[in-house]
């Protein structure tokens, strides 16, 4: 449950494709009412079964570089022709009842990471090359060719493990998500998320 007497913080899940990022950071939420998605925004136009507001964020390009010239974007991303990013107004707003959850590659972590925005980063990786490629393949959704590339990608991303604070070895989900619940928890109980304790307790 969220202590109105601590400050709430964003938690970034950072996994290369295939790790499990996606499938940890839904039962977390499903687990916590009380820890919100961050929606992102981006300018392609919403898949059959998307919501605007729940998947993504659905805007104009026009309407996302106006709110990227007024900087309100903690991360952005043009991919295959279209914007993604995170609005640092939506993150704060959220931040004022409650912790944020969201999942994002190396880079866009690392830029979010140089923001004034209280955050947890956590890496996850698969306990294997073995198991990560059976996954990739599992999946069904990409050729071999792309799964070469996706390979490559995250083996740069493994580079630079080491800039972030936690590492999750996802060999089962459900150890996973408890490990990470045991690392919000952790995180919570810092001096430093206490508000105004000293006054509390008449120091």
């Amino acid at each position: 449950m969220i202590n109105k007497n601590k400050k709430n913080f964003l938690i970034i899940l950072i996994s290369p494709s295939g790790g499990g990022k996606t499938a940890i950071f839904k039962k977390i939420l499903a687990d916590n009412t009380e820890i919100k998605y961050s929606v992102s925004y981006t300018t392609r136009k919403a898949r059959i079964n998307e919501i605007n507001g729940v998947d993504y964020n659905f805007v104009s390009e026009e309407k996302f570089i106006e709110m990227k010239q007024s900087g309100d974007f903690l991360e952005s991303a043009l991919v295959h022709g279209y914007w993604y990013g995170t609005s640092k107004s939506y993150v704060i707003s959220i931040l004022k009842n409650n912790h944020i959850i969201m999942d994002i590659d190396v880079q866009g972590a690392k830029q979010i990471m140089n923001s004034e925005i209280d955050q947890i980063t956590i890496f996850i990786l698969p306990p294997s090359r073995e198991v990560w490629l059976e996954r990739l393949k599992g999946r069904g959704t990409d050729s071999d060719e792309v799964i070469q590339v996706r390979l490559k990608t995250a083996e740069s991303e493994i580079k630079e493990i080491r800039d972030f604070q936690y590492l999750i070895i996802n060999d089962d989900l459900e150890n996973a998500v408890d490990n990470i619940k045991t690392i919000i928890k952790a995180e919570e109980n810092r001096i430093q998320r206490y508000k105004n304790i000293e006054i509390y307790y008449g120091g």
